[in-house]
């Protein structure tokens, strides 16, 4: 008997209210998760097709992955979409949902020698909680190579099986993520040598330079952002509250899930700053409130925003009124607004609410800023990671041009 099709817009209500009947809170339900769970949907509708097809989900994982890879997505919303898709396909196969209580693990499973040579390691510093999973990966995976070779322990290993262990890692992994492997495993290589650890001296050889992939990613323009605030409606509340999203990040350059995450007390409305701790890298930020941005966010605060206890600036238009909770719901607002400005949008084009940080960048970048003072308003930790600003033309230098006259050294609000 044929499967009925199924249309992936009835597979997303079935799909909420399951999660809902699971006992998901409304706030995470719809804060959370709805912004990925409907990208699924979208990417279908886009692609003008109604009825669930593996293969089209399959490409939808594909193209996320790809995204992930080539740095314009986190880990974060990354694994958010993957999820997303899974529920697709676990809904398609069985028409439910089922869940297992899981945690964080890794399938490089150790034996007890290089454990302890592991959790000797992560012990002896003070990781962020960011990066200490990636260090745990990249460890893993290397002492797993040799378990996996029948190498019990490191003083039974040479050199030439970690030359083989890069040799291998290079065939598949791309240019970044291959940078970063290297990079791990030579801190942990150095850790061995300062504890007296019985392994072979890798240090040189993991410290082989392999440069990362600059691309010249597209931004939004100037005339592309007019165009965008201009679809927003700031009679109602939501649209007061776009509008002082949007004009946040366009003038400071802020991560969408940082500005999800934006409290109450982190604007110092006397000094005109912004405090903010980054959720990328734990890093303090002080940022001035341009007036521009400033008015916006007052708006929305004094007249459109709901009452709600939740110490968050911007909230969900709909009940319960929490806290948009992650930066996902930001860049799906951003896009429909783009759509809706006439902005036609490729994959990978860098018009997405990310391209405000580039614009910003590519700005100061042409007014003279320098490298180091724009890596500090990005609260970039690697001075490298700004130069990308500089792989620009000069058709593009002068379409960038910023004129700063019209900006107030100074401002204070009532």
């Amino acid at each position: 008997m044929t499967k009925q099709p199924l249309s992936v817009t009835e597979m997303f209500s079935s799909i909420m209210e399951l999660l809902e009947q699971a006992g998901y809170a409304k706030h995470t339900l719809w804060g959370n998760m709805y912004g990925s769970i409907r990208s699924v949907v979208s990417f279908y509708h886009e692609k003008g097709i109604c009825n669930y097809d593996p293969a089209v989900t399959h490409e939808f994982i594909q193209t996320v992955e790809q995204r992930y890879r080539e740095g314009e997505i986190c880990r974060e919303y990354y694994n958010a979409q993957k999820r997303a898709a899974r529920k697709f396909e676990m809904f398609h196969s069985t028409g439910t949902l089922t869940w297992e209580c899981t945690k964080r693990t890794s399938k490089y499973q150790l034996n007890g020698e290089y454990s302890r040579l592991l959790n000797a390691f992560l012990s002896s510093r003070d990781f962020h909680e960011n990066t200490k999973w990636d260090f745990a990966w990249a460890v893993r995976r290397y002492l797993s190579f040799f378990q996996e070779k029948g190498i019990p322990s490191l003083d039974r290993a040479s050199i030439n099986d970690s030359r083989e262990f890069v040799i291998n890692a290079a065939t598949f992994m791309a240019a970044g993520s291959l940078h970063n492997l290297l990079c791990y495993v030579r801190q942990f290589h150095i850790f061995l040598k300062d504890s007296g650890e019985k392994a072979p001296d890798c240090i040189s050889l993991f410290s082989y330079h392999v440069p990362r992939k600059m691309p010249v990613r597209g931004y939004v323009s100037d005339e592309e952002l007019t165009a965008i605030i201009g679809q927003v409606d700031t009679s109602t509340s939501m649209g007061k509250r776009d509008k002082g999203i949007i004009m946040l990040g366009a003038t400071t350059g802020l991560r969408a899930v940082d500005i999800a995450r934006l409290k109450l007390t982190d604007i110092d409305w006397p000094r005109g700053e912004i405090h903010v701790s980054q959720s990328k890298t734990g890093g303090m930020l002080y940022l001035p409130l341009l007036p521009e941005a400033g008015e916006s966010i007052k708006d929305y605060i004094l007249n459109g925003r709901p009452e709600s206890d939740a110490p968050e600036i911007f909230l969900r238009e709909k009940a319960p009124f929490v806290s948009m909770a992650s930066g996902v719901g930001i860049g799906y607002m951003f896009d429909c607004y783009c759509k809706k400005a006439g902005i036609d949008r490729k994959p990978f084009d860098g018009k997405g609410f990310h391209g405000l940080r580039r614009r910003l960048a590519r700005n100061m970048l042409v007014s003279g800023t320098p490298v180091t003072t724009i890596a500090q308003v990005l609260g970039h930790q690697n001075l490298d990671t700004a130069k990308q600003y500089l792989s620009l033309d000069s058709q593009n230098l002068k379409a960038c041009a910023l004129d700063f006259s019209c900006v107030p050294l100074e401002r204070r609000f009532p």
